[in-house]
C-alpha cells in the first residue's frame, strides 16, 4: 500500500517524499483543478532483489514517487515510469479491475523486468492505492503447471488445464520472506468460494505452502480445522495443497497439507530432469517430499519438478521444484475432472474426486503409506473411475488414544510392554443404508486385522493387532488395513495406517553396515540423543564411485537445524552431521540414507555419541563447564575455553498482528549473526507463519528466516569491511484466525561473532585434564574472562568449550557467560 497524501504543485513541478518531478501539466491536463495526491513506493522496505532495485537501474534504495488523482473515467495513478525526471510523456494507469492494464519503471527503449498493476479505491472522497506485482515468481510458476497455455509461445506447451480460468490471491508478504499474513489463507479461500459463486463456476484451490507441524499436534494446526471446516460446508470445493518440502524423514509432513478433507500433495522427480536420456518406469519420489507420521498423508504424488512459467526478471529460472510444484499438478487433474462432470451434469463431490485420484492411482515400488499415499493418479483411469459412478462411501476412521489422529496410529518409540493392539471407530456417513457388511486387509505380517465387520449402525469399532515379536529390530515399520466395501471396483471405503517406529539401542554405538541402495530408495535409523550430550553421524557409501544422500532429522521431525543435507561417498567423502552440545534436543533423531534417483548406490550409518554430557554455568563472576559421564567406566577429558563473542537473550511478546523488535549494536567486529527464535511448540499451531527478518539502521536486510516450526534459526555473514550500526531484529507474526487479537510471546537469543584468529583462550583454574566417574559430574572452571572485542549494551560474554575425551574426538559446547537455570555443579 502506498500511503497518499494531497500536494501542491509549484509551477509544473511537484514534490513528494523529497523527490521533485516536472511534468505537472500532465496532471492538470487530466484533472485542471485537483485534488492532487502523491505519495513514494520506496525500494528498501520491499526485500531482496528484484524488489530493491525496481527500476532496475542497478542502484539498490531509490525512492520513486507516484500521483494519484481523478479522471472523468475514475481515479488513475501517474509515475515517471521512464526515469526522465518529468510526467510530461506519460500515460495514466487506470484500477486493474476496470482496465487491465499493467506498468512498470524502465529507462526508455528497455521492458519493464517487474510489471505492476494498480488496486485504485476510494475511501470518504479519498483514493486508496494499493500495488501489486511478482517478486518471487513462485505464484506465476505454480500458476503455469495448474493452467498454463502456450508456455513462452510454444504451440502446446501447456499446463495441466490449460482451460481453466486462474483466480490468483496473494496470501504472503515476499518484503519479509514469503510469510503468510493473519488471516490470509482464510480471506484468500472466502474470497475464491464467493468469487466461483458469482460467477457460477466451479471451482478447484490450489495453495502451494505449508510450514512444519510439531511433535504431538500433526493434524491439530488452528488452519487446518478452519480450512476443514470451510470445505465442509462447501463439498463441492476441491483443495489442493502441498505436503511440505521437508522430507525424506518421517512426520514432516507440514499444514495445512495436513488438513483431513484437502488433497495434500508430495511429490516425484521427473526422470526427464534426471538424464538426458531418461529410463521408462514411474518417476521416483523426491527426496524432499515430506513424509506422513502422525498423520497418513500424502494422499497422492505428481511431479515436483517443472518448466512454467516466470515474470520476466526471472528469466532462466523456469525450472523450479519443490511440492508447491506438485499441488499444482494435482490441482490441473482435478480440474479436468470436475469440468468433465460440470459438461456432463453432474455434480461436483470433492471427496469422490480425491477417491477416484487415489482408487485409481499406481504405488511406486518399495514406499509406504507415508511416503506415498495412494501413489501417483492417472487422470484418464480417474474420470472413468467416476464416468463408472461405483457405490463407494466415504468412510471416516478416528485411531482412538493418544497414539492417534485421524485414520492414523503412531508409535514413534517403540511399543510399549503389552501395547499389542489398536483400535479404531469408523463412521458411516448418515443415511447409509443398514446392515453394511466390510472386509478387511492388512498390508503388513506383522499387522493383523479382523478379516469382516458388519455395521447394524452408523458408527463402529475396529480393532488391529501388531505382532511385537515382528517389531524388534531397530526400524520404521509402516502397515495398512484397508476397508472394502461389496463394490471393490469402488476402491478402499477407508484405509487404516499403522507406524511403529523402533529406536536403536540407547547406548553404545549406533552402526548399520554398508549394504546396497536401489536407485531412489532409502535406508533410516532413529536414535536417541541425550540434553547436552553431542554427538556425530557419518553416512558412508561403500565404493568411491557410490554416490549418497544423507538427511538428519530432529526430534518431531523438523530438519537438522544447522543443515540437514549432505551428499557423500565412501571413506573421507562421507557425508558428516556435527551436533554440538547447545544444539542437542533430547528425543529421538532420525538418519536417512538415499541413493540417486536413477542409479544404485550403497550406504552405512553410523552415530558416534560423546561419552559425556557438557552443561556451561557461571559461579562467581568465572565460567564453569559440567561433564556428565554416560558411560560405565571413568572417562578423562580435557577442556579448554576461549570467549568467540557476545550473546543476548530476550523473551519478546505482543498481540494480535503486533510486530515485535529487538534494536542492538552490532559493531564492526562482528563477522557472523545468529538468532535464535523459540515459542512454546503448542502455541504454534495458532500460526499459519511468523516472520523474522534482522534489518540495518535504513531499513536494508542483513537476513530473514521465517519460522517453519516453533523453532528456527536465521544466519548471516557479514561483510569485513563495514562500519558499526544498529541492527534490529522484527517479528512479523501470522494468525490463523482474522484479526486474531490473542498474545504471542518467544524467546530470541541473539549470538555475535568475531574473527576466529582474535578469540582470546581462557586460563584455567586447576587443572584442565580430569577423570569422571562413572555416573557422577566433575566440572572444570575458568579464570572470568576479558572480552577481545567491546560488547554492546545488554550482551555477555560468548563461550566456546571442547572437551576432548576417550578416541580424541573434540566435542563442543557454545554457551553464553550466564547461570543454568539447573546447574549441575554447585
Amino acid at each position: 500500500r502506498v500511503a497518499l497524501a494531497p500536494v501542491t504543485p509549484l509551477g509544473d513541478s511537484v514534490t513528494v517524499g523529497g523527490r521533485t518531478v516536472a511534468g505537472m501539466g500532465r496532471l492538470r491536463g487530466i484533472n485542471m483543478t485537483g485534488p492532487w495526491y502523491g505519495g513514494v513506493l520506496r525500494e528498501i522496505p520491499l526485500g531482496e532483489i528484484p524488489a530493491a532495485d525496481v527500476n532496475w537501474n542497478n542502484v539498490v534504495g531509490d525512492t520513486l514517487p507516484v500521483f494519484v488523482t481523478r479522471a472523468t473515467d475514475g481515479w488513475v495513478l501517474l509515475a515517471d515510469l521512464d526515469g526522465d525526471g518529468s510526467l510530461a510523456n506519460e500515460r495514466p494507469v487506470h484500477d486493474f479491475r476496470v482496465a487491465r492494464e499493467r506498468f512498470g519503471w524502465a529507462a526508455p527503449g528497455r521492458t519493464p523486468a517487474l510489471t505492476f498493476t494498480a488496486d485504485l479505491a476510494e475511501v470518504d472522497g479519498v483514493p486508496v492505492l494499493d500495488l501489486f506485482f511478482d517478486t518471487s515468481g513462485h505464484g506465476t510458476h505454480v500458476a503455469g503447471i495448474a493452467a498454463g497455455h502456450g508456455i513462452l509461445g510454444a504451440d502446446g506447451f501447456d499446463g495441466v488445464a490449460p482451460g481453466a480460468q486462474l483466480l490468483g490471491l496473494k496470501i504472503a508478504n515476499d518484503a519479509q520472506g514469503g510469510i503468510s499474513t493473519t488471516g490470509s489463507m482464510l480471506r484468500a479461500l472466502d474470497y475464491a468460494i464467493r468469487t466461483a459463486a458469482a460467477r457460477q463456476r466451479p471451482l478447484v484451490v490450489n495453495m502451494s505452502f505449508g510450514v512444519g507441524n510439531e511433535r504431538g499436534e500433526e493434524g491439530t494446526a488452528r488452519i487446518d480445522a478452519l480450512i476443514d471446516s470451510v470445505l465442509a460446508e462447501h463439498p463441492d470445493v476441491v483443495f489442493s495443497i502441498s505436503a511440505g518440502n521437508d522430507g525424506p524423514g518421517v512426520s514432516t509432513l507440514g499444514f495445512p497439507g495436513s488438513a483431513a478433507r484437502a488433497l495434500s500433495v508430495g511429490a516425484t522427480f521427473p526422470r526427464v530432469f534426471l538424464s538426458r536420456q531418461p529410463t521408462p518406469g514411474l518417476d521416483p519420489i523426491a527426496y524432499f517430499s515430506s513424509r506422513g507420521g502422525e498423520v497418513a498423508r500424502p494422499d497422492l504424488l505428481t511431479p515436483g519438478v517443472a518448466f512454467s512459467t516466470v515474470p520476466r526478471w526471472n528469466f532462466g529460472d523456469e525450472v523450479k521444484g519443490g511440492t508447491s510444484m506438485a499441488a499444482p499438478h494435482a490441482a490441473g487433474l482435478a480440474a479436468l475432472l470436475v469440468s468433465g462432470l460440470a459438461a456432463t451434469g453432474r455434480p461436483v463431490d470433492a471427496r469422490r474426486i480425491r477417491q477416484a485420484l487415489m482408487a485409481t492411482a499406481q504405488p511406486l515400488e518399495g514406499l509406504t503409506a507415508l511416503d506415498q499415499g495412494a501413489g501417483v493418479p492417472n487422470v484418464g483411469r480417474a474420470w472413468r473411475w467416476l464416468e463408472g459412478n461405483y457405490a463407494w462411501i466415504p468412510l471416516a476412521a478416528d485411531a482412538v488414544g493418544p497414539a492417534g489422529h485421524g485414520n492414523a496410529a503412531f508409535r514413534g518409540e517403540g511399543l510399549a510392554p503389552g501395547d499389542t493392539t489398536q483400535q479404531f471407530l469408523l463412521h458411516l456417513p448418515a443415511g447409509t443404508k443398514l446392515p453394511l457388511a466390510v472386509t478387511l486387509r492388512s498390508d503388513a505380517p506383522w499387522l493383523g486385522a479382523p478379516s469382516a465387520y458388519d455395521f447394524s449402525r452408523w458408527e463402529g469399532g475396529v480393532t488391529v493387532t501388531y505382532h511385537a515379536a515382528q517389531l524388534q529390530a531397530p526400524g520404521t515399520y509402516v502397515g495398512t488395513v484397508t476397508v472394502w466395501g461389496a463394490d471393490t471396483m469402488a476402491g478402499p471405503l477407508a484405509r487404516l495406517v499403522n507406524t511403529v517406529v523402533v529406536p536403536a539401542a540407547p547406548e553404545g554405538e549406533v552402526a548399520l553396515p554398508v549394504a546396497a541402495l536401489t536407485a531412489g530408495h532409502e535406508r533410516r535409523v532413529t536414535f536417541a540423543a541425550q540434553e547436552g550430550r553431542p554427538f556425530a553421524v557419518r553416512v558412508a557409501s561403500g565404493a568411491p564411485k557410490d554416490v549418497v544422500r544423507a538427511w538428519l532429522h530432529e526430534p518431531g521431525g523438523q530438519p537438522f537445524r544447522n543443515g540437514n543435507e549432505q551428499e557423500g561417498a565412501a571413506g573421507d567423502e562421507a557425508a558428516r552431521f556435527e551436533v554440538e552440545a547447545q544444539d542437542v534436543v533430547p528425543g529421538l533423531y532420525e538418519v536417512v540414507a538415499a541413493a540417486p534417483p536413477i542409479a544404485n548406490s550403497s550406504a552405512g550409518i553410523a552415530v558416534h555419541r560423546s561419552p559425556l554430557g557438557l552443561f556451561a554455568d557461571l559461579r562467581d563472576g568465572a565460567p564453569l563447564v559440567a561433564l556428565v559421564n554416560h558411560t560405565a567406566a571413568p572417562v578423562t577429558a580435557t577442556v579448554a575455553a576461549a570467549v568467540v563473542g557476545g550473546a543476548r537473550e530476550e523473551v519478546l511478546t505482543g498481540a494480535g498482528a503486533d510486530t515485535g523488535s529487538l534494536a542492538f549494536e552490532l559493531p564492526a567486529w562482528v563477522r557472523r549473526v545468529e538468532v535464535d527464535v523459540r515459542m512454546p511448540a503448542t502455541d504454534w499451531a495458532r500460526f499459519t507463519d511468523f516472520g523474522v527478518t534482522l534489518e540495518n539502521a535504513d531499513g536494508s536486510q542483513i537476513g530473514q528466516a521465517p519460522l517453519n516450526y516453533a523453532f528456527g534459526r536465521l544466519e548471516a555473514e557479514l561483510p569485513r569491511q563495514r562500519a558499526a550500526g544498529t541492527a534490529t531484529l522484527k517479528l512479523y507474526p501470522g494468525w490463523a484466525d482474522p484479526g486474531s487479537a490473542a498474545r504471542w510471546t518467544l524467546t530470541a537469543r541473539v549470538r555475535l561473532y568475531g574473527d576466529s584468529a582474535q578469540r582470546a583462550p581462557l586460563a584455567v583454574a586447576g587443572n584442565a585434564t580430569v577423570t569422571i566417574p562413572a555416573g557422577t559430574p566433575e566440572s572444570v572452571r575458568f579464570a572470568a574472562p576479558a572480552s577481545p572485542w567491546p560488547l554492546p549494551a545488554g550482551f555477555v560474554p560468548l563461550l566456546g568449550y571442547t572437551v576432548t575425551a576417550g578416541d580424541g574426538t573434540p566435542w563442543r559446547l557454545t554457551a553464553p557467560l550466564v547461570r543454568a537455570r539447573a546447574p549441575l555443579m554447585r
